[in-house]
């Protein structure tokens, strides 16, 4: 039975094994690959992300050896094994000292805590059988156009456009709660800057003055994210930010990456779900 110090030494070991996987991703500038990446795994946490993106970055679909039997696939001979950490409900005991009829007695309790364990994943591409529909991850619009209206209707804040000085594309007001786009550009880059304003004023908690760089760290990975699951190009974003910043503490990028992932898939249900609604608002 794993004691209480060796399950925290476990804990930290795969920390530390997720951390290391970051710097590499960062120092590789693999990190817009990474971005990327994770639409193929909004199921998996962002911890074993990492470790599946570290160990197979070319992976598209992956299951443990019992699931892809039940789908009627078999792993090829010698197929590569992906190593990810599964949490599972354990209990354990513990000697606590009360008081009963003013004696103090011991008496062994149970609590519940997570065990993590190790367990082995196989990619798609590994395997061989029954063909699997994969999802098709776009939505119901024929160009970049039709997203980029899409976009304005979904948007809860009233987008202006304006020819905007400086160099500024684009900006969101948390003030007025609203959106302005320089009228100047084009629509495909209209479309990314809107998803970057989108992004800053549905997820953006951050205190803007404070923490300029995590805010645009978040902002523009959600915004790459959503786009990339859309098949938008939106190569404008930059990662200079996430460069400069992941090599000063990269344990917090780890806690920032976890909220990147969960924003942009909730962004991607919400813009899905608005989708749906909009067709059966058509078929009524």
């Amino acid at each position: 039975m794993k004691t209480k110090y060796n399950r925290r030494f476990k804990a930290k070991e795969i920390y530390d094994k997720v951390v290391s996987n970051v710097q590499t991703i960062i120092r590789n500038g693999e990190y817009e690959k990474f971005l990327k990446f994770q639409n193929n795994f909004t199921k998996y946490s962002f911890n074993n992300t990492i470790l599946i993106f570290s160990q197979f970055p070319d992976a598209t679909y992956v299951a443990g050896k019992v699931k892809w039997k039940e789908l009627g696939r078999e792993l090829i001979d010698g197929a590569k094994r992906i190593q990810i950490t599964a949490g599972m409900p354990a209990k354990g005991k513990k000697k606590v000292k009360k008081i009963v009829d003013g004696k103090e007695v011991e008496e062994e309790q149970t609590y519940d805590y997570i065990a993590y364990k190790q367990v082995y994943v196989y990619d798609i591409s590994e395997t061989i059988g029954k063909p699997i529909p994969l999802e098709v991850k776009m939505l119901n619009s024929d160009n970049m156009g039709s997203f980029f209206y899409k976009l304005k209707e979904f948007s809860e804040f009233p987008i202006y456009e304006r020819e905007l000085e400086q160099g500024v594309k684009g900006y969101y007001s948390p003030i007025r709660k609203e959106i302005v786009l320089d009228s100047r550009l084009s629509v495909d880059a209209k479309t990314a800057i809107l998803l970057h304003e989108l992004a800053h004023g549905i997820y953006d908690d951050f205190d803007y003055k404070t923490n300029k760089n995590l805010s645009e760290v978040f902002v523009e990975s959600v915004a790459y994210m959503v786009a990339d699951y859309f098949g938008i190009d939106n190569s404008m974003c930059s990662f200079n930010y996430i460069v400069q910043y992941a090599n000063g503490n990269p344990n917090i990028l780890i806690d920032l990456g976890k909220k990147i992932k969960k924003c942009a898939t909730d962004f991607i249900n919400k813009l899905e779900e608005f989708e749906v609604q909009e067709e059966q608002q058509l078929a009524a």
